[in-house]
């Protein structure tokens, strides 16, 4: 091919790199990053950059290219098999497709060990070295893989967890409501700069809400017989997101989304604790050096009735009052904000380097910090005796089904190196069935067993059963 011929081909490529990924200014978003991300975040070192060189500390020296080719995601693969006629399982199947491809460039960049095995290293649970693919219905998935259970920091196990979460606090609101009770969203925001790091922004916010809730003003006097706020409007509880955002003007954004149930509220006591909460969370930040200007600080939005209520469980993944308390994963940033996996996404597009420290200091701020927090008993009391899983038991939790095939080690090493391969397979299988998964399988030349659980009828189909490899 000779040199205009080059020059074509890599236009076109650059132009499928980024034909889906329009909803993001890159080219401001780029700019943006390299004239703020200075500060430097130790970690292990990111991909050998194709340009631009390093300090000592690792980090891109200041002023050069962060651009770094290794990271770019390739172009979606083709696929051969009929699309699935399920509008929902195509968004699904996307979705899925897009949150491994931004594990896989999470690999090469994150600062957390459990991170950097999840959906790489297999755990034993289905043979030493294997792997699964396993069936259930409409709906396939990997089963023998370790997962990090991370709600902050890795896209597939957050989605996970953040789904689940979301199903909890929807139920939870609908029988709240459903017992006569009110609901409001009050969300609480600081004032940030980009000079500012993520931990103290954090920290402020946490303990701005501990002060809100403590004192007489919340608590009252019961030895002088005073009634607090929490009294007067028969506060039930409080499920509470910190959640955060970057911007590429101002930096961190961290916020809190409450959803605070009352039980006897009245235009006068709940005006009264607006004003309150004003003032003291004004005052708390300004302290801590992030008094919030006077458009911002907290606003509150009332859930009314108990049908809303019925609708956040027939929406449990999507409806309001869940989702935007526990699905951040799903929020898109507004021109020039990212949420954490949008700035991965970005990374993975155009494999700026820019974002590395940014993502490794938003690791080490988010790391042991609880995401959703249930007030004291509120869980049993709308539950019931529900079990309670923790994020790392969801994540690692499986929905079963049919094995219908075991991929060894080897195998394994190969679907990684091939962008993308890793959620075609399951594309693969739910929409084209065993006999396609195992011509896709074949096509790579991976070696792989036929699982215990393969259709019966397709297992001695023309053709197929030579292919199997058995150990």
């Amino acid at each position: 091919m000779d040199s205009v011929g080059q020059a074509d081909q890599a236009a076109r490529d650059d132009q499928a790199l980024t034909a889906d990924f329009a909803e993001l200014d890159t080219n401001q978003v780029r700019q943006d990053l390299r004239a703020i991300a200075r500060r430097q975040v130790p970690g292990p070192a990111g991909p050998k950059a194709g340009g631009g060189s390093r300090g000592a500390s690792g980090a891109l020296a200041p002023g050069q290219s962060r651009y770094n080719a290794n990271n770019v995601s390739h172009p979606p693969l083709s696929s051969t098999q009929s699309p699935s006629s399920e509008a929902d399982s195509a968004v699904r199947q996307g979705r899925r497709e897009r949150r491994f491809a931004q594990r896989a460039v999470l690999w090469t960049i994150t600062t957390l060990p459990r991170v950097r095995k999840c959906g790489r290293t297999t755990n034993g649970g289905v043979g030493d070295g294997l792997a699964a693919i396993v069936v259930n219905g409409s709906v396939a998935h990997w089963s023998g893989f370790c997962t990090c259970g991370s709600i902050w920091a890795c896209p597939v196990c957050s989605a996970k967890i953040r789904a689940n979460r979301a199903d909890e606090i929807a139920r939870a609101a609908a029988k709240h409501l459903a017992d006569g009770g009110t609901a409001w969203m009050v969300t609480l925001t600081a004032r940030h700069k980009k000079h500012h790091e993520l931990e103290p922004l954090f920290d402020a916010v946490a303990n701005g809400w501990r002060k809100l809730l403590s004192g007489r003003a919340w608590a009252g006097d019961p030895k002088r017989g005073v009634l607090g706020e929490r009294d007067r409007l028969g506060v039930r509880g409080n499920i509470r997101s910190l959640e955060v955002t970057y911007g590429t003007r101002n930096g961190w954004h961290p916020h809190l989304h409450v959803l605070l149930l009352l039980n006897e509220e009245t235009t006068e006591e709940l005006a009264y604790a607006m004003h309150r909460w004003d003032k003291t969370w004004r005052a708390w930040l300004k302290k801590a050096g992030f008094e919030p200007s006077k458009e911002h600080g907290i606003t509150w939005s009332k859930v009314t009735t108990p049908e809303e209520a019925g609708e956040y469980i027939a929406k449990a993944q999507e409806g309001k009052v869940g989702n935007e308390i526990a699905r951040g994963d799903m929020k898109a940033g507004r021109l020039g904000t990212l949420a954490p996996f949008e700035m991965l996404e970005y990374f993975r597009q155009t494999g700026d380097m820019a974002v590395v420290p940014i993502w490794q200091e938003y690791e080490k701020g988010t790391f042991r910090r609880r995401a959703i927090t249930w007030s004291r008993g509120l869980r049993a009391e709308l539950l019931g005796d529900e079990e309670e899983l923790t994020d790392e038991e969801l994540a690692a939790e499986e929905i079963g089904g049919e094995t219908w095939a075991l991929l060894p080690a080897e195998s394994l090493r190969a679907i990684r190196r091939v962008p993308g391969l890793q959620s075609r397979i399951l594309d693969t299988a739910e929409n084209g069935g065993f006999v396609e998964l195992v011509n896709l399988l074949t096509a790579y030349h991976l070696l792989y067993e036929i699982g215990p659980d393969a259709p019966a009828s397709e297992k001695t189909t023309e053709g197929v059963g030579e292919v199997f490899t058995e150990r």
